[in-house]
Formats: C-alpha cells, structure tokens, sequence
C-alpha cells in the first residue's frame, strides 16, 4: 500500500468539473485581479469565522506582515510569540523591523505556553503573535487577558486552523487581527499561494486593504507606504470553489484524528490534545515518539508518508543567532522538534488505509521491543 502524507489531487477533484469553465471566463474577460472572485472568498470566510472585515491578499507569509503592518508594529518594538511553528511566524515580525521574543510552548498541546508570556512583556513589548499550531487554538481567554493587563495587540496566525472553534468562538475572532494561509496543503488550500487577513475592528480592516495594494487611498494617491500583495481571481475562484466543502473536510480530519487517538493510546506516543470537538481540525496529526527517526523510517518501508513539523526551532535558526538563545532556553520546543511526527490525516483517507497505519505502527512497537529484549 501506498500513502503520502497529503494527496491534493483528491480534493482538486471535487472542484475540478466547476472551476475549469471559471477558469476560462476569468481568461477571456481579462478580469484578473482582486475581482468578483476575491470579493465572494471575502465574505464567505468573514461569514464563517464571525469576523467583520476579510481582506485577501497574496500569501500567508504577507498576511502577516499586513497584519503587523496595520498595527503599526515597527522596528524598536517587540513581540512575544512561539519559537515552534513555521518560519513566516518570526520572519514577519523581523521584515517589520521588530524583534520576535520567544517564549516555551505547552508540553500538552505545543501551543504557546500563556503562563510564560507575561515574564516576556518589556516597556518595548507591543503585541502577541500566536499561533493556533496544527488547527488546535490556544487558549485565548488566558492570553487575551495577559494582553489587556499590559495594554498588548493579539494578531492570531491561523494558518492550519479555518474552521475550528473554542466556547463558540471561531479561529480569528478572539485577536485584534488574524492571518490566515490558503498555501496548497491546508484544510482550505488553493491552486498557488494565497491568504487573507481577518479582523473585528473596522479600522484594521480598512488599513489592511490599502496596504495590500501599495497604500493607495485613490488612483495613485499613496497614504501610506504598502506591498503588492494583492490576490489574482484565479486563485481566488478555486478557494470559493473549494469553501462549501471546509466544513465536512474539517469534519473527517477531526474523525480520523480522534479515531487515531482512540487506536494509539496504549502505545508510549504522545498524541494531540483536543479540548472539546472542534477546537482542534488536525491540520496535521503529529505524535510524538522518542524514537522518531526510527518509527519514520519503518512507515516510509511499509509506503505510509509522514512528515517533520518542525526539525529544528525558531529561536536556534541560524537568521536570528543575533538574538541571543541557546539551547534549553525553550527545552519542549526542543524537545518537540526531536521527536515530533506527522501522519496522514487528509479527508479522503480510506478505512483500509487508517487501519493499515494503525497496524504498521502497532508492528513497529512490537519490532522495537523485541530488539531491546
């Protein structure tokens, strides 16, 4: 049997039949920038997600500097978020001219650790940057009242997470601004880079849009100084396309998740904490296994993919050596990218295959034991 880690053709066929003639249309009209497309996308993930204002742009990477941007986060600032996530999480802060500060995640679920964010908060602390990691959310209430203490922004990066919900409140709707990512391999993934930026705040969102498309406030009139970070209709159609199936993607991934759960828990793995239904939508499914590499290299014979998220920490990456951290500054982020791994978890698994993963795991467990007796 063979299994990767993702399979995007799958979902691109549920689309595929309707976006092709859109496709052509959006060719023969030439109409192919921030169009009826990007308005329709806007308002359907600013209904889902409880927001007011849905601002797409051209990647999540630029979501989040927009986002940073509208905030007036700027260089001498700091901002405290999670040194385990994907790079663009630090990156942004840093292209903004701001100093990312890292604190330890949460042993239970690798989110940033709320009891650790205030020892972090200076005179130049400006804001918090989480990171809902792997469609599980944080725990706002905690770090939103850690925020309103010291008068912080809270800019929500909800990459992996569209879609899930904490006490009734989706992903983007607990923060000052969210940024979210349609990058192909997510729960909402589109056909080529793409993002959007989300808020309550009227005001944010009108900066936002402005900022995305060089500042301008009228034809070649520039208020402020902004990025080319608009989204084409193209990319636009096929995550409008893709939208009305979130919910029953979502659905399946929380379904094999927990089904993978149920199936591993006798096994010495740590598996991902869910807090109620819904609030985690298993953008990945990683466990945790001291014998990672191993295990890895066991699934990759038997044709099962899987994946490293992430080998190596924010705050170790040779780019930001000037900021001073060692290791053992955030010993579970450490500790995390050493035996962190990710298995299948995409809607259209089959039950043979989940079955097949569960038992090769199983398989392994027995063989490793064996070998150590």
């Amino acid at each position: 049997m063979n299994i990767p880690l993702i399979d995007l053709k799958l979902g691109y066929k549920k689309v595929e039949r309707k976006l092709l003639p859109k496709v052509r249309e959006i060719l023969s009209e030439q109409r192919l920038t921030m169009g009826r497309y990007c308005a329709e996308l806007e308002a359907g993930v600013a209904r889902l997600s409880g927001v007011r204002q849905a601002v797409s742009c051209s990647s999540g990477t630029d979501a989040l500097i927009l986002a940073l941007m509208a905030l007036g986060i700027k260089a001498g600032d700091e901002v405290i978020t999670t040194p385990y996530s994907f790079f663009a999480t630090a990156s942004s802060i840093a292209l903004v001219g701001a100093t990312p500060v890292f604190v330890d995640v949460e042993r239970d679920d690798l989110n940033i650790d709320p009891g650790l964010i205030e020892r972090a908060v200076t005179p130049r602390t400006r804001a918090i940057t989480v990171v809902h990691l792997f469609g599980k959310l944080c725990d706002m209430e905690r770090i939103m009242a850690v925020a309103a203490k010291h008068g912080l922004s809270v800019i929500e990066d909800m990459a992996q997470s569209l879609g899930a919900r904490r006490n009734g409140t989706a992903s983007g709707a607990f923060g000052d601004i969210a940024a979210l990512s349609f990058y192909p391999t997510k729960n909402l993934g589109g056909v080529g880079e793409g993002g959007m930026v989300l808020s309550l705040r009227d005001d944010l969102g009108e900066r936002v849009r402005k900022l995305r498309s060089h500042g301008v406030d009228a034809p070649y009139h520039h208020e402020m100084i902004g990025l080319n970070a608009r989204l084409d209709e193209i990319r636009a159609c096929a995550l409008v396309e893709k939208l009305p199936f979130l919910e029953e993607w979502n659905r399946r991934r929380i379904g094999n998740g927990l089904h993978y759960n149920e199936a591993l828990a006798d096994l010495p793995i740590i598996l991902p904490k869910t807090d109620g239904l819904g609030d985690h939508i298993f953008h990945q499914y990683v466990i945790r296994v001291e014998q990672r590499d191993a295990l890895r290299a066991y699934l990759q014979e038997k044709g099962i993919g899987s994946g490293i998220y992430y080998p190596l920490p924010l705050h170790l990456q040779p780019c930001f050596a000037h900021l001073g951290y060692k290791p053992g500054d955030c010993k579970v982020a450490e500790a995390a990218a050493a035996t962190s791994l990710a298995l299948p978890v995409f809607p259209e698994l089959k039950k043979a295959e989940k079955e097949y993963i569960l038992a090769s795991i199983r398989e392994f467990f027995r063989t490793y034991s064996n070998s150590k007796s």
